[in-house]
Protein backbone atom coordinates (compact mmCIF):
# COMPACT_ATOMS: atom_id res chain seq x y z
CA UNK A 1 0.00 0.00 0.00
CA UNK A 2 1.63 2.81 -0.77
CA UNK A 3 1.64 6.36 0.73
CA UNK A 4 -0.21 8.49 -1.41
CA UNK A 5 -3.16 5.65 -1.68
CA UNK A 6 -2.91 4.97 1.89
CA UNK A 7 -4.06 8.42 2.78
CA UNK A 8 -6.84 9.02 0.09
CA UNK A 9 -8.89 6.25 1.67
CA UNK A 10 -11.52 5.99 4.44
CA UNK A 11 -10.85 6.29 8.29
CA UNK A 12 -9.45 2.34 8.17
CA UNK A 13 -6.56 3.65 5.65
CA UNK A 14 -5.02 6.38 8.10
CA UNK A 15 -2.27 4.66 10.25
CA UNK A 16 -2.79 5.80 13.52
CA UNK A 17 -0.60 3.67 15.35
CA UNK A 18 -0.69 3.08 19.01
CA UNK A 19 2.13 1.37 20.29
CA UNK A 20 3.58 1.30 24.16
CA UNK A 21 6.24 4.46 25.23
CA UNK A 22 8.76 2.26 25.42
CA UNK A 23 9.09 0.63 21.99
CA UNK A 24 8.05 3.54 20.14
CA UNK A 25 11.41 5.36 21.96
CA UNK A 26 13.18 3.05 21.05
CA UNK A 27 13.62 3.11 17.03
CA UNK A 28 11.56 5.60 16.39
CA UNK A 29 12.86 9.81 16.21
CA UNK A 30 10.93 12.23 17.81
CA UNK A 31 7.74 13.62 15.41
CA UNK A 32 7.69 16.78 14.45
CA UNK A 33 3.92 17.30 15.80
CA UNK A 34 2.54 16.89 18.77
CA UNK A 35 1.24 14.22 20.85
CA UNK A 36 -2.35 15.05 22.14
CA UNK A 37 -2.07 11.91 24.95
CA UNK A 38 0.65 9.33 25.75
CA UNK A 39 -0.77 5.89 24.95
CA UNK A 40 -1.23 3.69 27.93
CA UNK A 41 -2.90 0.00 27.61
CA UNK A 42 -3.93 0.88 31.18
CA UNK A 43 -6.30 3.96 30.00
CA UNK A 44 -8.57 1.47 27.95
CA UNK A 45 -11.84 -0.72 28.88
CA UNK A 46 -11.64 -4.18 28.60
CA UNK A 47 -14.62 -4.28 26.54
CA UNK A 48 -14.34 -2.03 23.35
CA UNK A 49 -16.76 0.19 22.69
CA UNK A 50 -16.13 3.30 20.17
CA UNK A 51 -18.66 5.67 21.00
CA UNK A 52 -17.04 8.91 20.54
CA UNK A 53 -19.52 10.97 19.06
CA UNK A 54 -17.36 12.37 15.47
CA UNK A 55 -16.19 8.71 15.06
CA UNK A 56 -18.64 6.10 16.09
CA UNK A 57 -18.05 2.40 15.50
CA UNK A 58 -20.72 0.76 16.37
CA UNK A 59 -20.79 -3.22 15.47
CA UNK A 60 -22.80 -3.75 12.09
CA UNK A 61 -22.71 -0.56 10.81
CA UNK A 62 -21.49 -0.27 7.26
CA UNK A 63 -20.78 2.97 5.24
CA UNK A 64 -19.99 3.00 1.44
CA UNK A 65 -18.44 5.91 0.38
CA UNK A 66 -17.93 6.71 -3.49
CA UNK A 67 -16.20 9.54 -5.88
CA UNK A 68 -13.49 9.36 -8.65
CA UNK A 69 -9.44 8.83 -8.23
CA UNK A 70 -6.75 9.61 -10.91
CA UNK A 71 -4.50 6.99 -8.92
CA UNK A 72 -3.73 5.62 -13.26
CA UNK A 73 -3.37 8.89 -14.63
CA UNK A 74 -6.92 8.66 -16.04
CA UNK A 75 -10.06 9.74 -13.72
CA UNK A 76 -11.68 5.96 -12.47
CA UNK A 77 -14.74 5.20 -9.94
CA UNK A 78 -13.78 4.43 -6.62
CA UNK A 79 -15.39 2.42 -3.63
CA UNK A 80 -14.35 2.00 -0.14
CA UNK A 81 -16.76 0.13 1.51
CA UNK A 82 -16.09 0.28 5.41
CA UNK A 83 -18.37 -2.21 7.84
CA UNK A 84 -17.70 -2.76 11.42
CA UNK A 85 -17.48 -5.91 12.39
CA UNK A 86 -18.46 -7.36 15.97
CA UNK A 87 -14.84 -9.17 16.27
CA UNK A 88 -11.93 -8.19 18.35
CA UNK A 89 -8.85 -8.47 18.81
CA UNK A 90 -6.11 -7.67 21.55
CA UNK A 91 -3.17 -5.61 20.21
CA UNK A 92 -0.27 -4.92 22.49
CA UNK A 93 -2.26 -5.06 25.71
CA UNK A 94 -5.41 -3.39 24.62
CA UNK A 95 -8.83 -5.36 23.18
CA UNK A 96 -9.47 -3.59 19.63
CA UNK A 97 -12.62 -3.40 17.73
CA UNK A 98 -11.99 -5.10 13.99
CA UNK A 99 -12.83 -3.28 10.96
CA UNK A 100 -13.08 -4.52 7.81
CA UNK A 101 -12.13 -2.21 4.77
CA UNK A 102 -12.52 -3.27 0.83
CA UNK A 103 -11.47 -0.76 -1.83
CA UNK A 104 -12.57 -1.09 -5.74
CA UNK A 105 -10.83 0.72 -7.87
CA UNK A 106 -12.75 1.07 -11.79
CA UNK A 107 -14.41 -2.02 -10.36
CA UNK A 108 -11.46 -4.34 -9.47
CA UNK A 109 -10.53 -4.93 -5.99
CA UNK A 110 -7.50 -2.52 -5.36
CA UNK A 111 -7.17 -3.48 -1.62
CA UNK A 112 -9.12 -5.35 1.53
CA UNK A 113 -7.83 -4.20 4.64
CA UNK A 114 -8.19 -5.31 8.62
CA UNK A 115 -8.03 -2.43 10.42
CA UNK A 116 -7.99 -2.59 14.72
CA UNK A 117 -9.82 0.19 16.18
CA UNK A 118 -9.99 1.09 20.45
CA UNK A 119 -11.38 4.16 22.17
CA UNK A 120 -9.61 5.18 25.61
CA UNK A 121 -11.68 5.92 28.93
CA UNK A 122 -11.51 9.97 27.96
CA UNK A 123 -12.76 9.42 24.35
CA UNK A 124 -10.12 9.48 22.11
CA UNK A 125 -10.21 7.22 19.31
CA UNK A 126 -7.18 4.98 18.33
CA UNK A 127 -6.16 3.25 15.25
CA UNK A 128 -3.41 0.14 16.75
CA UNK A 129 -2.79 -1.57 13.61
CA UNK A 130 -3.57 -2.61 10.07
CA UNK A 131 -3.47 -5.74 7.76
CA UNK A 132 -3.81 -4.27 4.06
CA UNK A 133 -4.19 -6.69 2.19
CA UNK A 134 -2.94 -5.28 -1.85
CA UNK A 135 -5.03 -7.12 -4.80
CA UNK A 136 -4.23 -6.88 -8.54
CA UNK A 137 -6.35 -8.90 -11.57
CA UNK A 138 -7.98 -10.49 -8.53
CA UNK A 139 -4.55 -11.87 -7.16
CA UNK A 140 -3.42 -11.54 -3.68
CA UNK A 141 -0.07 -9.66 -4.02
CA UNK A 142 0.98 -9.53 -0.22
CA UNK A 143 0.63 -6.97 2.40
CA UNK A 144 3.61 -5.15 2.41
CA UNK A 145 2.57 -2.27 4.87
CA UNK A 146 1.18 -4.01 7.75
CA UNK A 147 1.77 -2.97 10.74
CA UNK A 148 1.01 -3.91 14.38
CA UNK A 149 0.85 -1.26 17.61
CA UNK A 150 3.63 -2.32 19.98
CA UNK A 151 6.00 -3.95 17.41
CA UNK A 152 8.68 -2.25 14.79
CA UNK A 153 8.93 1.17 16.90
CA UNK A 154 5.60 2.31 16.32
CA UNK A 155 4.50 5.98 17.68
CA UNK A 156 1.44 5.92 19.22
CA UNK A 157 -1.38 9.02 17.31
CA UNK A 158 -4.92 9.64 18.00
CA UNK A 159 -7.35 9.54 14.82
CA UNK A 160 -10.49 11.74 16.69
CA UNK A 161 -9.89 13.22 19.97
CA UNK A 162 -12.68 13.62 22.22
CA UNK A 163 -11.78 17.47 22.80
CA UNK A 164 -11.24 18.96 18.93
CA UNK A 165 -8.24 21.06 18.84
CA UNK A 166 -9.31 25.07 17.78
CA UNK A 167 -8.52 25.51 14.30
CA UNK A 168 -5.04 27.89 15.81
CA UNK A 169 -3.51 24.97 17.71
CA UNK A 170 -0.34 23.59 16.72
CA UNK A 171 -1.06 20.00 14.79
CA UNK A 172 -1.17 16.78 16.28
CA UNK A 173 -0.28 12.99 15.45
CA UNK A 174 -2.07 10.89 13.93
CA UNK A 175 0.50 8.16 13.44
CA UNK A 176 4.16 8.04 13.32
CA UNK A 177 5.61 4.23 12.03
CA UNK A 178 9.28 4.83 10.80
CA UNK A 179 9.48 0.96 9.32
CA UNK A 180 6.99 2.33 6.32
CA UNK A 181 7.95 5.88 6.12
CA UNK A 182 4.67 7.00 7.45
CA UNK A 183 3.70 10.01 9.48
CA UNK A 184 0.40 11.88 9.43
CA UNK A 185 0.05 15.21 11.06
CA UNK A 186 -3.84 16.84 11.79
CA UNK A 187 -5.34 20.28 12.52
CA UNK A 188 -9.20 21.55 13.23
CA UNK A 189 -9.56 23.39 9.74
CA UNK A 190 -13.21 24.50 10.35
CA UNK A 191 -16.21 23.79 12.42
CA UNK A 192 -19.66 24.67 12.48
CA UNK A 193 -20.53 24.50 8.76
CA UNK A 194 -23.32 22.30 6.71
CA UNK A 195 -21.98 19.81 4.19
CA UNK A 196 -24.60 17.88 1.67
CA UNK A 197 -23.74 14.59 0.69
CA UNK A 198 -26.06 11.55 -1.63
CA UNK A 199 -27.66 10.35 2.05
CA UNK A 200 -28.24 13.75 3.63
CA UNK A 201 -26.97 17.42 4.87
CA UNK A 202 -25.67 17.24 8.17
CA UNK A 203 -25.26 20.72 10.01
CA UNK A 204 -22.39 21.60 12.46
CA UNK A 205 -19.68 19.19 10.85
CA UNK A 206 -16.24 19.41 12.03
CA UNK A 207 -13.44 19.63 8.88
CA UNK A 208 -9.88 18.49 9.73
CA UNK A 209 -6.99 19.20 7.62
CA UNK A 210 -4.50 15.67 7.77
CA UNK A 211 -0.67 16.52 5.81
CA UNK A 212 2.75 13.96 5.78
CA UNK A 213 5.37 15.83 6.60
CA UNK A 214 7.64 12.94 4.63
CA UNK A 215 5.57 13.42 1.59
CA UNK A 216 5.04 16.72 1.47
CA UNK A 217 3.82 16.83 -2.59
CA UNK A 218 1.00 14.66 -1.66
CA UNK A 219 -0.73 17.90 -0.53
CA UNK A 220 -3.59 18.10 2.02
CA UNK A 221 -6.40 15.86 3.16
CA UNK A 222 -9.84 17.05 4.19
CA UNK A 223 -11.98 14.66 6.17
CA UNK A 224 -15.25 16.40 6.94
CA UNK A 225 -16.94 14.24 10.79
CA UNK A 226 -20.47 14.46 11.34
CA UNK A 227 -21.81 14.16 14.76
CA UNK A 228 -23.56 10.52 15.26
CA UNK A 229 -22.20 9.29 11.63
CA UNK A 230 -18.69 9.73 11.42
CA UNK A 231 -16.69 10.76 8.27
CA UNK A 232 -19.07 12.16 5.36
CA UNK A 233 -16.78 13.45 2.60
CA UNK A 234 -12.93 13.25 1.96
CA UNK A 235 -11.57 15.97 0.01
CA UNK A 236 -7.95 16.74 -0.80
CA UNK A 237 -5.84 20.34 -1.71
CA UNK A 238 -2.70 20.17 -4.07
CA UNK A 239 -3.09 16.39 -4.69
CA UNK A 240 -2.01 14.75 -7.40
CA UNK A 241 -5.09 12.21 -7.46
CA UNK A 242 -7.39 14.45 -7.40
CA UNK A 243 -9.57 11.97 -5.73
CA UNK A 244 -12.88 12.52 -3.51
CA UNK A 245 -14.87 10.47 -2.17
CA UNK A 246 -18.16 11.07 -0.46
CA UNK A 247 -20.67 9.01 2.29
CA UNK A 248 -23.28 7.50 -0.10
CA UNK A 249 -24.65 4.94 2.12
CA UNK A 250 -25.36 4.41 5.46
CA UNK A 251 -27.27 1.13 7.02
CA UNK A 252 -27.40 -1.24 9.99
CA UNK A 253 -26.06 -4.83 8.43
CA UNK A 254 -28.45 -7.50 8.56
CA UNK A 255 -27.21 -10.34 11.08
CA UNK A 256 -26.82 -12.90 7.80
CA UNK A 257 -24.61 -9.75 6.07
CA UNK A 258 -22.82 -9.11 8.73
CA UNK A 259 -22.14 -12.95 9.71
CA UNK A 260 -20.89 -13.42 5.96
CA UNK A 261 -18.21 -10.38 6.52
CA UNK A 262 -17.97 -12.01 9.88
CA UNK A 263 -16.66 -15.12 7.44
CA UNK A 264 -14.85 -13.24 5.31
CA UNK A 265 -12.26 -11.09 8.57
CA UNK A 266 -11.89 -14.71 10.04
CA UNK A 267 -9.99 -16.12 6.83
CA UNK A 268 -8.07 -13.16 6.00
CA UNK A 269 -6.83 -13.38 9.75
CA UNK A 270 -5.51 -16.95 8.98
CA UNK A 271 -4.24 -15.85 5.77
CA UNK A 272 -2.59 -13.03 7.25
CA UNK A 273 -0.28 -15.25 9.51
CA UNK A 274 1.07 -16.77 6.00
CA UNK A 275 1.53 -13.66 4.30
CA UNK A 276 3.18 -10.48 6.44
CA UNK A 277 6.02 -11.88 9.13
CA UNK A 278 4.34 -8.74 11.10
CA UNK A 279 1.11 -10.45 11.43
CA UNK A 280 2.52 -13.55 12.32
CA UNK A 281 3.68 -11.90 15.26
CA UNK A 282 -0.15 -11.36 16.56
CA UNK A 283 -2.78 -12.95 18.66
CA UNK A 284 -5.70 -14.36 16.75
CA UNK A 285 -8.69 -12.64 16.08
CA UNK A 286 -11.40 -13.53 18.82
CA UNK A 287 -15.11 -14.65 17.92
CA UNK A 288 -17.69 -12.31 18.53
CA UNK A 289 -18.48 -11.82 22.82
CA UNK A 290 -22.04 -11.92 22.26
CA UNK A 291 -22.80 -13.56 18.87
CA UNK A 292 -25.52 -11.89 16.29
CA UNK A 293 -28.39 -14.73 16.38
CA UNK A 294 -29.86 -15.95 13.10
CA UNK A 295 -32.62 -13.46 11.82
CA UNK A 296 -35.75 -15.03 11.78
CA UNK A 297 -36.72 -11.91 9.12
CA UNK A 298 -34.63 -9.73 7.39
CA UNK A 299 -33.49 -5.97 9.56
CA UNK A 300 -34.68 -2.79 7.87
CA UNK A 301 -31.27 -0.76 7.51
CA UNK A 302 -30.79 1.77 10.03
CA UNK A 303 -31.35 5.21 8.02
CA UNK A 304 -29.70 8.04 9.93
CA UNK A 305 -30.81 11.56 10.32
CA UNK A 306 -28.60 14.80 10.38
CA UNK A 307 -27.16 15.83 13.34
CA UNK A 308 -26.41 19.36 14.63
CA UNK A 309 -23.64 19.92 16.80
CA UNK A 310 -23.28 24.27 17.30
CA UNK A 311 -20.04 25.14 18.19
CA UNK A 312 -20.36 26.97 21.80
CA UNK A 313 -19.08 30.42 22.38
CA UNK A 314 -17.99 29.74 25.89
CA UNK A 315 -15.91 26.42 26.78
CA UNK A 316 -16.64 26.96 30.44
CA UNK A 317 -20.30 26.79 29.69
CA UNK A 318 -20.88 24.75 26.64
CA UNK A 319 -24.31 22.99 27.95
CA UNK A 320 -23.39 20.13 25.58
CA UNK A 321 -24.13 16.87 27.11
CA UNK A 322 -24.00 13.32 24.96
CA UNK A 323 -26.30 10.16 25.26
CA UNK A 324 -25.57 6.18 25.26
CA UNK A 325 -26.62 3.20 26.20
CA UNK A 326 -25.80 0.32 28.12
CA UNK A 327 -27.27 -2.95 29.84
CA UNK A 328 -28.96 -2.17 32.67
CA UNK A 329 -29.47 -5.80 33.93
CA UNK A 330 -29.00 -9.42 32.50
CA UNK A 331 -32.72 -10.54 34.20
CA UNK A 332 -35.63 -9.26 33.72
CA UNK A 333 -37.86 -8.17 36.91
CA UNK A 334 -40.09 -10.05 38.68
CA UNK A 335 -42.98 -7.10 37.19
CA UNK A 336 -41.69 -8.23 33.75
CA UNK A 337 -39.58 -4.85 33.10
CA UNK A 338 -36.06 -5.10 31.03
CA UNK A 339 -33.54 -2.53 32.56
CA UNK A 340 -30.96 -0.22 30.18
CA UNK A 341 -29.18 2.33 31.58
CA UNK A 342 -28.81 5.45 29.98
CA UNK A 343 -26.15 7.95 30.78
CA UNK A 344 -26.42 11.77 29.56
CA UNK A 345 -22.26 12.73 29.61
CA UNK A 346 -21.00 15.99 30.08
CA UNK A 347 -17.63 16.65 28.33
CA UNK A 348 -14.41 15.06 29.38
CA UNK A 349 -11.83 17.19 31.17
CA UNK A 350 -14.16 20.04 31.04
CA UNK A 351 -16.18 22.48 33.75
CA UNK A 352 -19.69 22.40 32.63
CA UNK A 353 -22.14 24.81 34.25
CA UNK A 354 -25.33 24.20 32.10
CA UNK A 355 -24.76 20.38 31.65
CA UNK A 356 -28.15 20.47 29.80
CA UNK A 357 -30.85 17.10 29.92
CA UNK A 358 -30.63 14.05 27.72
CA UNK A 359 -34.41 12.95 26.93
CA UNK A 360 -36.68 10.73 25.07
CA UNK A 361 -38.14 7.18 24.52
CA UNK A 362 -36.52 4.06 24.43
CA UNK A 363 -37.96 1.36 22.19
CA UNK A 364 -36.93 -2.50 22.78
CA UNK A 365 -37.19 -4.73 20.09
CA UNK A 366 -36.73 -8.24 19.26
CA UNK A 367 -33.39 -8.76 17.83
CA UNK A 368 -33.67 -9.94 14.10
CA UNK A 369 -37.30 -10.40 14.04
CA UNK A 370 -38.82 -6.94 14.07
CA UNK A 371 -41.29 -7.87 16.91
CA UNK A 372 -41.91 -4.71 19.21
CA UNK A 373 -40.86 -5.65 23.01
CA UNK A 374 -41.56 -2.47 24.96
CA UNK A 375 -41.05 1.47 25.40
CA UNK A 376 -40.44 3.80 27.83
CA UNK A 377 -39.94 7.60 28.48
CA UNK A 378 -36.74 8.55 29.65
CA UNK A 379 -35.34 12.29 31.02
CA UNK A 380 -31.70 12.02 32.66
CA UNK A 381 -29.52 15.16 33.65
CA UNK A 382 -26.60 16.00 32.45
CA UNK A 383 -23.66 13.94 33.83
CA UNK A 384 -25.59 11.28 35.44
CA UNK A 385 -26.73 7.95 34.89
CA UNK A 386 -30.21 6.38 35.53
CA UNK A 387 -31.81 2.54 34.67
CA UNK A 388 -34.79 2.84 32.48
CA UNK A 389 -37.32 0.28 33.06
CA UNK A 390 -39.43 -0.62 30.22
CA UNK A 391 -42.07 -3.10 30.85
CA UNK A 392 -42.06 -6.21 28.53
CA UNK A 393 -44.98 -6.79 25.74
CA UNK A 394 -46.66 -10.00 26.45
CA UNK A 395 -45.69 -11.08 23.15
CA UNK A 396 -42.22 -10.56 24.54
CA UNK A 397 -42.51 -12.24 27.54
CA UNK A 398 -44.05 -15.17 25.76
CA UNK A 399 -41.05 -15.17 23.86
CA UNK A 400 -38.45 -15.33 26.67
CA UNK A 401 -40.56 -18.31 28.64
CA UNK A 402 -39.95 -20.55 26.40
CA UNK A 403 -36.37 -19.26 25.25
CA UNK A 404 -35.13 -18.61 29.13
CA UNK A 405 -33.75 -15.58 27.01
CA UNK A 406 -34.13 -13.05 24.84
CA UNK A 407 -31.92 -10.87 22.29
CA UNK A 408 -33.22 -7.19 22.28
CA UNK A 409 -32.68 -4.04 20.33
CA UNK A 410 -32.83 -0.95 22.63
CA UNK A 411 -33.35 2.56 20.52
CA UNK A 412 -33.86 5.57 21.04
CA UNK A 413 -36.82 7.55 19.22
CA UNK A 414 -37.80 11.42 19.18
CA UNK A 415 -34.05 11.88 21.47
CA UNK A 416 -32.08 15.64 22.62
CA UNK A 417 -29.00 15.85 24.16
CA UNK A 418 -29.80 19.09 25.48
CA UNK A 419 -30.51 20.77 21.92
CA UNK A 420 -29.28 18.29 19.79
CA UNK A 421 -31.40 15.29 18.14
CA UNK A 422 -29.69 12.02 18.49
CA UNK A 423 -29.92 8.50 18.01
CA UNK A 424 -28.66 5.85 20.35
CA UNK A 425 -28.24 1.76 19.65
CA UNK A 426 -27.67 -1.04 21.73
CA UNK A 427 -27.97 -4.69 21.63
CA UNK A 428 -28.25 -6.72 25.00
CA UNK A 429 -30.28 -10.16 25.82
CA UNK A 430 -31.92 -10.27 28.65
CA UNK A 431 -33.01 -13.82 30.72
CA UNK A 432 -35.89 -15.43 32.42
CA UNK A 433 -35.84 -15.56 36.41
CA UNK A 434 -35.44 -18.88 37.51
Amino acid sequence: MNRAFCRSAVVACVVTVAAGAAAATASAAQPPCRELVRFNPLNFPTTPAVTNSRLPLIPGWQRVYEGRSNVSGQSLPHQVTFTVTDLTKVINGVRTVVVHDVDFTNGQLAEQELSFWAQDNQGNVWNLGEYPEEWFNGQLKGAPSTWMAGLDGAVPGIHMPVRLPEPDEAPYLQGYVPRIKFLDCASTFQTGTTVCVPVNCFRGVVITDETSPLDPESGHQRKTYAAGVGIIDIGFVDDPQGERLVLAQNAQLAPDALAAVRATVLEMDVRGYGVNPTYRRSVPIDAPVQQTPAATAPVAPVAEAPFEERPAPDRRATGRVSLSLRPGGRRVSRSGQAAVRVACATPANRVTIRPGRCRGTLDLAVRGTGIRAGAARFSVPGGMERNVRVALTRRALALLRRRHHLPLVARTRGAFAGERSVVARLSLTITARR
